[in-house]
């Protein structure tokens, strides 16, 4: 526990918010059918549904089963259910889209009726230290968003005092522009659509053409300008065309829609170098849907 009660290394202003825990949500975690699937570890331990100081908070973008005004958040992803049979990736994005960030828990708090009258704090601006349980190297100046890291061999969490099993939301590098478009038309269902056939050609063109700036980036930056150019006017077309065949404005709205959901996942800027498994210091920054 020496991490949570270490100060923040870089001094900085915090704004924090009331919240309350989402007793529903662990209630349904833990009554879940068990599976072998990679969420399933670890549901019935009810140490991993407590929220320590610095865990990323999260709350259900659909839960509707609270009227008192407050946030109702918490921190683990354990027994929160997905599509079973899929790999680790496909399951990472179905719970993300599921889930909204909150901010980052100030407070530590355990879902027990002693804590039941217990303040419940999380900040959501400021500076505040955390651990990079991700698996890229953060490195100062980084725009870090809202991710699930389940690729950690045995999934163990890297913080003193947590629960080996307690799978954790983390840090992972925001995507660039280019590429969170593509996403938001993948979850829109313009890769499956059959009224653009052309769309799987436009897509594997940009996906070459990503390479292609990747290794220009290494060998001959020279070509890097021109290479970017082409891809954005790949991008726009593929947009403007499934803009049209979704259905005009209405396509177009669902696709702003998810673009502006997936921005809401960005947490903040870094402004430490940290690996895998070290402390990092992050400005969490007020969240923008563009």
């Amino acid at each position: 526990m020496s991490f949570n009660r270490r100060q923040n290394r870089i001094a900085g202003p915090g704004f924090h918010l009331n919240v309350r825990y989402d007793d529903q949500t662990m209630a349904e975690a833990m009554s879940v059918r068990p599976t072998k699937q990679l969420l399933q570890i670890g549901r019935t331990r009810r140490e991993n549904f407590d929220v320590k100081e610095n865990e990323l908070l999260v709350c259900m973008k659909d839960g509707a089963m609270y009227h008192d005004g407050y946030t109702h958040c918490f921190s683990m992803a354990n027994g929160l259910k997905a599509t079973s049979g899929v790999d680790a990736v496909t399951i990472q994005n179905e719970i993300l889209s599921k889930v909204q960030y909150v901010g980052v828990a100030t407070t530590e708090y355990q879902p027990s009726k002693a804590y039941s009258e217990q303040g419940f704090v999380a900040q959501v601006g400021g500076v505040v230290t955390l651990i990079n349980e991700g698996q890229e190297t953060l490195k100062p100046g980084d725009s870090v968003s809202l991710g699930l890291n389940l690729k950690i061999n045995k999934r163990i969490t890297r913080d003193k005092g947590i629960p080996r099993d307690k799978i954790r939301f983390c840090l992972t590098k925001t995507k660039p522009m280019d590429d969170m478009i593509m996403q938001a038309l993948v979850e829109i269902g313009v890769t499956g659509t059959p009224k653009l056939p052309e769309a799987s050609a436009k897509i594997a063109a940009i996906e070459l053409l990503t390479q292609k700036i990747t290794e220009a980036m290494r060998n001959d930056k020279t070509n890097v300008q021109t290479l970017l150019t082409k891809k954005r006017v790949a991008l726009e077309e593929l947009v403007a065309a499934q803009g049209a065949v979704l259905g005009g404005a209405t396509g177009l709205k669902d696709f702003l829609q998810a673009y502006q959901d997936l921005n809401k996942r960005v947490i903040g800027k870094v402004a430490s170098y940290a690996r895998q498994g070290d402390r990092v210091e992050v400005i969490l920054q007020p969240r923008n849907p563009y």
